[in-house]
C-alpha cells in the first residue's frame, strides 16, 4: 500500500498540467451520468422484459441453484463457524478487516489514475463501473439489514432470531469489498494472479467481522453475493449500452462568450 501510494504521489503531479487531463474527467463525467441514468431506465423497465423461457437456460437456473446452495450450506454452518472462530482477538481481526478493505480500495484506485496517466478510458470506465457497484450493493445490503431485522451473533440470540430489530444479514463491511474484488477481478478478465489475491482480501474482511462477533457466516456469503452479482449485473449492463447506445446522452456546450456548461438530450 506504501508502494502504491508514493507511485501515486510521484505521477498526478507530473501529469495535473495536461490539457488532456480534463477532456479525460469531462469523458468520465459523461460515461457516469449516460449509464447512470440507462442504469435506473433498466431498472425500472425490468419486469417488462423478463420471460419465464430465461429460466430454462442451464447458466440461469445454475447461478441460481449455486447461489442458494451455498446459502443455504452456509446457514447450516452458522454455529459451527462462529464457535470456531470466535475467540480470534479484536486486533486480529481488525487487522483482517483493514487489510482487506484498504487493499482493495488502493487497488480499485491505481487502476483508476492510471487510466489517467496512460489516457486508458477502458480502466476508468471498469472503476467507475466498480464504484457504482459498491454503491448500489451498499444500499441494496441496507435494506435486507432493515428488511430482515436479523440480531447478531454477540446478542446471544441464536441463528435463527429474524425480523427482532437486528442489522445482522447482511455484513454492510463485506457487501462493498466482494463488489470492489469483483470489479478488479473483471477488468482482468478473472486471470488467477488477480482474482485470486482480490477476492483472498474480501474474505479477509469477513472473518474478521466474524471475528468480532458481528457476524454470521451466512451473513458474509450473503453480502459476497450481493457484491459480486451487482457489480457483475452493472458490467453486463454497461457493455450492453455500449454496444447499443440510446435514448439519454450529455454532451458539453459553450457560447459565444466564452461561457460553458453541459447539456442533456434524448434520442428518440
Amino acid at each position: 500500500m506504501v508502494a502504491i501510494a508514493a507511485m501515486l504521489a510521484g505521477s498526478i503531479p507530473v501529469y495535473a498540467g495536461s490539457p488532456d487531463l480534463f477532456s479525460e474527467l469531462g469523458s468520465d463525467f459523461k460515461y457516469t451520468m449516460n449509464n447512470g441514468m440507462q442504469d435506473a431506465q433498466d431498472a425500472i423497465t425490468a419486469p417488462l422484459h423478463f420471460r419465464f423461457d430465461m429460466l430454462t437456460e442451464p447458466r440461469v437456473y445454475l447461478t441460481i441453484a449455486g447461489a442458494g446452495a451455498a446459502l443455504g450450506g452456509a446457514f447450516a454452518l452458522d454455529p459451527t463457524i462462529r464457535s470456531q472462530i470466535r475467540s480470534m482477538s479484536s486486533g486480529a481481526a481488525t487487522g483482517l478487516e483493514d487489510a482487506g478493505t484498504y487493499s482493495l480500495a488502493a487497488a480499485a484506485g491505481f487502476i483508476y489514475i492510471s487510466g489517467l496517466v496512460t489516457n486508458d478510458a477502458k480502466a476508468r470506465q471498469d472503476m467507475i463501473t466498480t464504484g457504482e457497484g459498491v454503491a448500489a450493493a451498499s444500499v441494496a445490503a441496507l435494506a435486507l439489514k432493515y428488511g430482515f431485522g436479523r440480531e447478531r451473533p454477540n446478542a446471544g440470540k441464536g441463528a435463527w432470531a429474524w425480523f427482532k430489530g437486528g442489522q445482522s444479514f447482511v455484513s454492510g463491511e463485506a457487501t462493498p469489498v466482494f463488489a470492489l474484488a469483483a470489479g478488479i477481478s473483471q477488468h482482468y478478465n478473472y486471470q488467477w494472479y488477480v482474482a485470486l489475491p482480490a477476492y483472498s482480501a474480501a474474505v479477509a474482511v469477513g472473518l474478521g467481522r466474524m471475528g468480532h462477533d458481528a457476524h454470521w457466516f451466512s451473513d458474509v456469503v450473503g453480502a459476497g453475493l450481493l457484491g459480486v452479482g451487482t457489480t457483475e449485473l452493472l458490467y453486463y449492463l454497461h457493455k450492453q449500452h455500449g454496444d447499443n447506445p440510446e435514448h439519454y446522452w450529455i454532451f458539453p456546450t459553450t457560447s459565444d462568450r466564452g461561457g460553458g456548461g453541459v447539456g442533456v438530450g434524448y434520442d428518440w
